[in-house]
């Protein structure tokens, strides 16, 4: 199991093999918003991955393409409901 570290809100979640981190979060009741439910046609649960990129599959074309459409950019900025960790991994849900 991986473990998801919320920066803005101190608290850890457990992502089991395969989950991606917008579903864990839902799990363990850590609010994140995303309007259309994780299937990727939003953009709304973008994050940054603060720690542990190495940990993360890579982002998908239709992934990239949606996110070069949304407000928030960076290279560590990605979908909650695409990210798949592997290993530990250190998010923001909130831009600073």
């Amino acid at each position: 199991m991986a473990m998801i570290y919320v920066l803005d809100k101190d608290v850890e979640v457990y992502a089991r093999e395969g989950e991606q981190i917008l579903f864990a979060l839902w799990d363990n009741r850590v609010t994140i918003t995303s309007i259309c439910g994780g299937n990727m046609s939003c953009g709304t649960c973008n994050i940054e991955i603060m720690e542990g990129m190495e940990n993360v599959n890579p982002p998908s074309d239709d992934e990239k393409r949606l996110l070069s459409r949304i407000k928030r950019q960076g290279p560590n900025v990605r979908l909650a409901c695409q990210c798949v960790p592997t290993g530990d991994v250190a998010i923001r849900i909130v831009p600073e």
